[in-house]
């Protein structure tokens, strides 16, 4: 059984410090238990308080946050920005692009009309061509090879890309000379042999009607 045997008030030591709210209690108790064991206890002490934050601290944290999220805006704002860059990059290159093929297509019309290269004048030589030989014996087509290739280059080309059968057009404007040059040798060829041979043919019969008179 527990029994107190006395109460025995401590008096206040002396110091220039004030007591620090986490000090020992003055006043203390003892205890006798059984077996004459005494045991001295001070009273149950105050919860210890949490040193309040200092301002510094909390100035430093709030400015810490601060710094974070206008990093964090930073970095938002640059995204934002590096995207809408790259839109106005890709639209000023399709723009310039879409310039070039322009210009492109108008030059290929200034060229195809200032010579005339374009399909129906082609088809008007080949034919003027074949009308002039139309009397030739065994006559072959004029060009057929290049013609079939500048006619399926005008077919799968689109309109910006007609420049590109540019190559087929010189070769075929200069197979088409080149036949027309050399049937129309071949013509004049033949013509002067059958002119010799109806000349002969006058001298032979105007010498047999001079043998008869």
């Amino acid at each position: 059984m527990l029994e107190v045997i006395s109460y025995i008030p401590q008096p206040p030591m002396k110091s220039s410090r004030p007591p620090s709210p986490h000090s020992p209690n003055l006043f203390e108790f003892d205890y006798k238990m059984g077996s004459n064991q005494s045991v001295r206890a001070t009273h149950f002490q105050r919860p210890r308080e949490h040193p309040p934050v200092p301002k510094e601290s909390s100035e430093e944290e709030n400015r810490i946050s601060i710094s974070n999220k206008m990093v964090e805006r930073l970095v938002e704002d640059a995204t934002l920005t590096r995207g809408t860059n790259l839109k106005l990059t890709k639209a000023k290159e399709d723009y310039k692009d879409m310039i070039y093929m322009e210009k492109l297509k108008c030059l290929d019309d200034n060229h195809s009309e200032r010579f005339g290269i374009t399909v129906d004048n082609m088809n008007a030589l080949v034919n003027r061509v074949e009308v002039r030989t139309a009397n030739m014996v065994s006559v072959e087509p004029v060009c057929a090879d290049i013609k079939k290739k500048l006619i399926d280059c005008y077919d799968n080309a689109s309109n910006d890309d007609v420049i590109k059968c540019w190559d087929t057009i010189g070769a075929f404007s200069q197979c088409v000379q080149d036949a027309g040059v050399r049937r129309l040798y071949e013509r004049s060829e033949r013509d002067a042999r059958d002119n010799a041979r109806r000349s002969r043919h006058v001298q032979h019969a105007r010498h047999h009607a001079l043998k008869d008179i």
